[in-house]
């Protein structure tokens, strides 16, 4: 996919995708839920690490989760 940004193309790309749903049990009231997300290089070392609540979910409520990881190249040519 092409866009420009500041008057130069840029190519991106999605490398991965990644989709889940979480549902909540019947019981048990309700929970706080929060996406956890860890970033490691080849050496397993965390470089980052993020955490973003969801909120509360009550029973049998549902959420999904999408996680997608995209490059973005200047040029014409995906990397």
């Amino acid at each position: 996919q092409k866009q420009r940004r500041h008057g130069l193309a840029i190519q991106q790309q999605r490398v991965l995708r990644v989709e889940g749903t979480v549902q909540h049990p019947e019981r048990g009231g309700d929970w706080e839920y929060s996406v956890v997300l860890s970033i490691r290089n080849e050496r397993g070392e965390e470089l980052t690490r993020q955490v973003v609540g969801v909120g509360a979910l009550r029973p049998t409520e549902s959420r999904v989760f999408t996680l997608s990881v995209e490059i973005v190249a200047p040029g014409g040519r995906p990397r």
